[in-house]
């Protein structure tokens, strides 16, 4: 026996002092039927201990490994029985035998580790001489086996968990870290909402919010936007949450003063039941392109307006050029001189145009 693997088998599995679960409770209470014992453990042998992770007909839950039964199974016996502890030399000074719970009889099947290592024993047993069939032998070792199995599977499924865990760790961290707000929201047919989830990108939307007031106070956020756009945000995400039609919506979240930011929503709605949306969306800070379009819109008014003057009267020279196919040195002069000045206003027009244009880059990129 290797010890040494055995234990660590044994930690391997994290079972050791664990809360009991029915599965194994289970195996302990159909062992005691079907041996027709009042006692049965599902029992694994630490480095100084017996730790028994059900307990069916006693309130012990673990004992002295030295005092116990269970780790003369530990050799590779494929089953231990003793039929009257009283009168064997190894047991009848224990304190198990000679005190509680009184034991006289014991047989026990060996739980194993999927490496072949011996963790402990599922056992049955009686205060008084007893003995087992071969069938009821034969179950014992088979709800042995069923233990071993148990503990396989657990052990899957909790490291499963923990890369469940890890992945939803990295999962949260990745979208903590990505630009704007990433989030989950649940909308009952009654309007009530409820983040399942939210990134810590709602900070940067107004510095008195955060993902955890979010969720325990979801509806907060209205407070922030603007009073002018609050009751077409609130009629638009109706109209999604009963249409289930995809969501987008531009608005604007009060700051300090008159100041204030440019959000898009954007969310794709799903029912999960009867009651129940699921809005699964992002929240994009757009006051930027906000911005630049309203310097373009600026723009179009500007070419529009402040180049039409110039535009017109340069239309009206080419049609007097045109209309007067003789004309003197003189007028040929004074006509080549209106047209430079027209076109020296609008190079003087457009070189504004353009330092206008190239201060909104460096600003917009400072801020980026």
């Amino acid at each position: 026996m290797d010890e040494f693997a055995r234990l660590n088998d044994l930690y391997n599995l994290q079972i050791l002092d664990s809360n009991p679960e029915k599965k194994f409770d289970e195996l302990t209470h159909l062992a005691s039927l079907i041996c027709g014992m009042p006692i049965s453990l599902v029992s694994l042998i630490d480095k100084d201990r017996q730790w028994f992770k059900s307990v069916y007909g006693m309130e012990i839950r673990e004992t002295l490994r030295a005092d116990g039964f269970c780790h003369y199974l530990l050799d590779g016996t494929p089953f231990f029985e003793i039929k009257n502890a009283e009168k064997d030399k190894r047991f009848k000074n224990s304190p198990l035998v000679t005190g509680y719970p009184f034991i006289s009889y014991y047989a026990g099947a060996p739980i194993m580790s999927t490496s072949g290592q011996i963790l402990g024993a599922l056992c049955v047993i009686d205060q008084k001489e007893n003995s087992l069939n071969k069938n009821q032998k034969e179950a014992l070792q088979i709800l042995a086996r069923k233990a071993t199995s148990y503990l396989s599977t657990r052990k899957v499924f909790i490291d499963q968990q923990k890369h469940i865990e890890l992945s939803a760790n990295r999962l949260k961290q990745i979208l903590d870290n990505t630009p704007g707000v990433i989030f989950q929201l649940r909308i009952q047919d009654n309007f009530e909402i409820s983040f399942d989830f939210i990134s810590k990108g709602i900070q940067e939307v107004h510095p008195h919010l955060s993902d955890e007031k979010m969720k325990a106070q979801p509806k907060i956020f209205l407070n922030y936007i603007h009073p002018d756009d609050v009751e077409e945000f609130r009629k638009s995400m109706r109209k999604s949450a009963s249409t289930l039609s995809p969501y987008k919506y531009n608005f604007r979240v009060k700051l300090n003063g008159d100041n204030i930011k440019w959000f898009k929503v954007r969310v794709t709605p799903k029912r999960i039941d009867d009651e129940t949306v699921v809005w699964f969306g992002t929240l994009m800070d757009v006051s930027s392109i906000m911005e630049y379009e309203t310097i373009l819109e600026q723009i179009t008014f500007d070419i529009s307006h402040v180049i039409r003057k110039p535009l017109t009267t340069l239309l009206g020279l080419n049609s007097t050029l045109r209309d007067h196919t003789e004309l003197s040195e003189a007028d040929l002069r004074e006509y080549s001189d209106m047209i430079n000045i027209v076109i020296k206003e609008l190079d003087v027009f457009t070189r504004k145009l353009d330092q206008f244009y190239q201060l909104k880059v460096v600003d917009h990129h400072k801020r980026v």
